[in-house]
């Protein structure tokens, strides 16, 4: 028993031991790695401070280059500023000048086109009239048409008339200022034109006074331009239709001389 005692205490001292054994083993692993580990980290701080003052010397370098930039670029902006300070002077002194140029061309261009406006209707070429140009009262506007007759200022009476009959066409004179109109063009000798106006008063101012002299009028056109027969229907036609007027005699007047017209003179 005692023997069997004895083997049991020395397999526990051994297992002990044993067990001892692997821990200090363990252990010195540890501390090995550990040294290991803190070798390794020692290394990276050293590393990391040496990044840390190289940085530092870029930022110092940095730093002095940014200095030295912000002098070198000051004096440039002031340069800039002046060289713009210059060109802005330069600049007004182009626009003042292109102003006046521009005001100067626009009152040759005003003078040039009245000029050309006066040269058209010395030539018979109607040329509208400005608002400004065109009296504001009726009766103003009415005498300043007649003055354009009275001067054998065609182009401008015509223009004073077709204003008249547009800002006063219910106007008692309206049927007269268009019969005026062609009447202009017959004093010009221009009957095909004229015609188109006459028939105006007549489309326009059925009920008006001025139809009957607008007749005798056409009547006259058409013969100036060879168109007997038409002359004939217009004169007949104020014959019938305002057989009272004082204008059916000389519409028979102009009949007779139609009725003795040379021989060929007439084409239709």
């Amino acid at each position: 028993m005692g023997l069997a005692a004895g083997s049991a205490l020395l397999s526990a001292c051994w297992a002990t031991t044993e067990r001892f054994d692997r821990l200090a083993a363990r252990v010195q692993s540890l501390e090995t790695r550990s040294a290991s580990l803190e070798t390794d980290v020692g290394a990276q701080v050293e590393h990391a401070k040496t990044k840390v003052a190289e940085l530092e010397q870029v930022l110092e370098r940095a730093t002095q280059v940014v200095t030295r930039s912000s002098a070198d670029t000051g004096a440039q902006v002031e340069a800039l500023q002046e060289q713009i300070a210059r060109q802005e002077g330069a600049i007004a002194e182009l626009q003042h000048e292109l102003s006046r140029l521009h005001e100067e061309f626009r009152e040759q261009q005003t003078d040039y086109e009245n000029r050309m406006k006066k040269l058209a209707r010395r030539a018979g070429i109607d040329m509208p009239l400005e608002e400004t140009e065109i009296p504001a009262d009726r009766e103003q506007h009415w005498q300043a048409a007649l003055r354009a007759v009275e001067s054998r200022d065609f182009s401008t009476a015509r223009a004073l008339y077709r204003a008249y009959v547009t800002r006063y066409r219910d106007d008692a004179r309206a049927d007269d200022a268009q019969l005026a109109i062609g009447r202009s063009y017959l004093t010009e000798d221009r009957p095909a034109t004229a015609l188109g106006e006459l028939r105006r008063v007549i489309s326009d101012f059925q009920q008006g006074d001025a139809v009957p002299a607008a007749l005798l009028a056409m009547g006259d056109a058409f013969y100036r331009l060879h168109a007997c027969g038409e002359a004939r229907t217009a004169l007949d036609t104020l014959i019938r239709a305002h057989p009272r007027s004082p204008l059916a005699a000389e519409a028979r007047t102009k009949l007779r001389e139609i009725q003795r017209a040379p021989s060929g003179y007439c084409t239709s």
